[in-house]
């Protein structure tokens, strides 16, 4: 069962953020069936996803794939901005495995500000840290935005 944050329509410029805002996301029951219908979608039946008598000695049960655990933290965290676009992602970490029935709860924190090549746009990128409903972390990534300039930024004089 997903809780999502309640969603805001917004247009936030470049110059609208400030290194430090938070932001909190939903929450999301991960179960068997979400592991399950993952393999089948994508084809990644690694026996540590599908098959319980591998998994259990290793981690206690089957485990959720990094990216399905990453896939539902990006949609939880979502920013609803007509001004920003997804520029990428950086440092995906898993550092304890999501287990079925575990409730991931997603936090972001914008942690850098910089300018980009073109002069219309900026950089914002945002600390994304999701953990279960033990409090133990099980994703920290960096999620970079290209966010539109209220005003073009000026190019130096060379």
């Amino acid at each position: 069962m997903t809780t999502p944050a309640t969603p805001t329509f917004e247009d936030r410029y470049f110059e609208d953020y400030t290194i430090g805002e938070t932001g909190t996301g939903g929450t999301r029951v991960i179960d068997a069936a979400d592991i399950s219908l993952f393999a089948h979608l994508t084809g990644d039946h690694h026996p540590a996803h599908t098959d319980s008598g591998y998994a259990t000695p290793k981690f206690g049960s089957v485990i959720a794939h990094g990216v399905l655990t990453f896939g539902v933290v990006v949609g939880l965290t979502v920013e609803y901005n007509g001004r920003a676009v997804a520029y990428g992602y950086d440092r995906i970490r898993f550092p304890r495995p999501v287990v079925p029935g575990d409730t991931v709860r997603a936090t972001s924190e914008v942690v850098d500000l910089a300018d980009h090549r073109t002069p219309a746009i900026g950089l914002v990128t945002k600390q994304y840290t999701a953990v279960n409903q033990h409090g133990d972390t099980v994703l920290v990534c960096k999620h970079v935005l290209a966010v539109d300039r209220r005003t073009q930024r000026k190019e130096p004089n060379l």
